[in-house]
């Protein structure tokens, strides 16, 4: 009799257990029923991967992409209502209610501005229907361009330093360095309606000039264009830029070459964009100014430069161009001193814009030099005028040189300074 109480108390136990537990599964589908609507269809889901044509790569595979299905009604997307992990944990067959829904996938992780490798990521919309099985395939699409960058065997025999940005007028460039010759890919994320690229360019030669320019690249301009292509830089482009310097103006600035190659999102070709002649100014593009070498010669001439020429361009014209000298003795000291142009002094500054009196040194020198004039985009200053004041003077003092502070202002109040120094020794 006890072991007949023992067995029916087992009994209910279990039989409590079981309804328990029939009770939460019930209350569970109730609830998933009831979030959305009453009537329920179901879904079969696909993902897959389009690989850009440009970047010739290996079928890459969606099993490990996370998988999102979201309610939407009208215009509006509801809360989560699936989350999965990967799309492997996606049942064959999975029940849905009645409903709007977008169904999102994307590779693992989260894309970032800048990334090592290419992201993937798409989404579906579709509608669910009463005891009606509705498939659907989610097609990912790279949303990250590539970015190379390539130096020529010229151009690291040419500097030996060198920052290189790459500007796509967010608030983030792209930067390469001198600590990484051989660089691997980057994966880059443009924004929307990026048009254009500026490439920025500093350097400091193997002789010690300091370089700085810059060139603009605008996608429309590219060599070869296609009907399916946007004229946007977009996720799937590849780009490879490449860095060169002509071995015959070694020491100098006019050698820098910078190429900019384009692969379109759909096709395989290699297409060159050439350097935009007439970039439209913007608020980001500054003026840039490249110095020649800075010259070391003897009191008698011996190895002094034939010529020395700055480069200064602008994009949005120039508003101000300050040239600042420092004396390295004092007999140029006394010259600056009475030196005079248009009533300002090289020791306090001379804006050479529009200049009366520089423009008269410069003819007396050569007929065809001239002052910078205000609006100019570019100007040649050819800071060797001024040898011939420096050799009146002898040698500079002991460890001093005659410097040249340059200033350069555009029209966006944009600037860009550098130094040019010349030490004659005796």
């Amino acid at each position: 009799m006890k072991e007949k109480r023992i067995n029916m108390r087992l009994f209910n136990i279990v039989a409590l257990s079981a309804l328990t537990v029939i009770g939460m599964v019930s209350c569970e589908i109730g609830e998933e029923r009831t979030s959305v609507g009453q009537d329920m269809g179901a879904l079969e889901l696909a993902v897959s991967v389009k690989t850009p044509v440009s970047q010739m790569r290996a079928a890459v595979s969606a099993d490990d992409f996370p998988v999102t299905i979201a309610g939407k009604t009208g215009t509006e997307v509801e809360s989560v209502v699936k989350n999965f992990s990967t799309v492997a944990e996606v049942p064959v067959s999975l029940p849905l209610a009645v409903g709007t829904y977008v169904v999102s996938s994307h590779s693992p992780g989260t894309l970032e501005k800048k990334m090592t490798a290419p992201y993937y990521a798409g989404s579906s919309q579709l509608i669910i229907t009463k005891g009606i099985t509705t498939q659907t395939v989610v097609t990912c699409k790279m949303k990250n361009s590539r970015i190379q960058m390539n130096y020529d065997p010229s151009f690291l025999a040419a500097f030996s330093s060198w920052v290189i940005t790459v500007d796509d007028g967010s608030d983030t460039a792209l930067s390469f360095d001198e600590t990484d010759t051989a660089p691997a890919s980057i994966y880059w994320l443009f924004g929307d309606n990026v048009s254009s690229l500026k490439v920025n360019f500093s350097a400091i030669t193997v002789f010690g000039a300091r370089v700085r320019d810059s060139r603009t690249f605008t996608k429309s301009q590219a060599a070869e264009q296609y009907d399916d292509e946007s004229e946007f830089f977009t996720g799937g482009d590849g780009l490879i830029i490449n860095m060169k310097h002509d071995a015959g103006a070694a020491g100098s600035v006019s050698g820098i070459d910078i190429a900019l190659n384009i692969k379109f999102e759909n096709h395989t070709d290699e297409v060159e964009i050439p350097v935009d002649p007439n970039p439209t100014p913007g608020e980001g593009d500054g003026p840039s100014l490249a110095l020649p070498a800075d010259a070391i010669y003897k009191e008698d001439g011996t190895g002094m430069p034939s010529s020395a020429d700055a480069l200064i361009k602008a994009d949005a014209g120039f508003e101000s161009i300050v040239v600042k000298i420092t004396a390295g003795n004092r007999g140029f000291d006394d010259i600056l001193t009475d030196l005079k142009m248009d009533g300002q002094s090289f020791i306090e500054g001379v804006d050479l814009i529009d200049n009366t009196d520089f423009g008269t040194l410069l003819s007396g020198v050569d007929e065809n030099l001239s002052a910078p004039h205000e609006g100019d985009t570019s100007y040649t200053f050819p800071l060797g005028v001024f040898f011939t004041f420096l050799n009146l003077t002898g040698a500079t003092d002991a460890g001093q040189a005659h410097q040249f502070d340059i200033v350069v202002t555009d029209k966006n109040g944009k600037t860009v300074s550098g130094t040019y120094k010349v030490t004659i020794t005796g």
